[in-house]
């Protein structure tokens, strides 16, 4: 069984820390003089809505919740469809689940914290262009060009600076171009050179 947090406590001695003298950065209990990292944080109070209590029949209007017989179910769990009250409902923005279908998904860490991936076309284009730069024989100019693009509109949707994008697609069409007057020059060579 879990103790209830009873507030902050010297992780040496386990005396009872006054919460308002508390600070980032190293600290010195006042009862054992040991030094310990503190992080002070302030948690954001837990909203619990009071739910009537069932008074219908799994038939009737109200469901209850799986958990609590005696709260009516708000929804249901995306994972696995079980009734679920306010309690009980885990929602982390992907959908609700139970308790139970939570846990699972934490223990096999398919629970994302973001749940969005995000990629840097501007990032990319700048760094296709730079090896372009350096190894010319890579043909990387078409790549650079293209992200070019795509970070050149997702850095106006985000309001920040499009130079970079920009020089990167100015530098991927120089390497293109290149490129294809290298092979050019190549396939003239191989056909002049052939035939004399």
């Amino acid at each position: 069984m879990s103790a209830i947090y009873s507030g902050p406590q010297c992780p040496s001695c386990n005396a009872p820390l006054d919460a308002a003298t508390l600070r980032a950065g190293v600290m010195e209990c006042p009862h054992c003089r040991k030094q310990f990292e503190a992080t002070p944080f302030q948690p954001r109070e837990r909203q619990h809505q009071a739910v009537p209590i069932v008074t219908e029949t799994p038939d009737g209007i109200a469901a209850a919740c799986a958990n609590h017989a005696r709260n009516a179910a708000v929804t249901s769990c995306t994972r696995c469809g079980l009734f679920i009250c306010a309690l009980c409902d885990m929602n982390v923005g992907e959908g609700s689940y139970c308790p139970s279908c939570f846990d699972r998904m934490r223990d096999q860490s398919t629970v994302d914290g973001g749940g969005t991936r995000y990629r840097d076309y501007a990032t990319m284009s700048i760094s296709a262009a730079t090896v372009g730069l350096l190894c010319s024989i890579l043909p990387v100019g078409p790549f650079a060009v293209y992200w070019g693009l795509k970070g050149v509109r997702q850095r106006r949707a985000e309001g920040s600076g499009i130079a970079g994008p920009v020089i990167a697609m100015i530098l991927g069409s120089l390497e293109t171009l290149g490129l294809l007057a290298g092979v050019t020059l190549l396939i003239i060579g191989m056909v002049t050179g052939g035939t004399s």
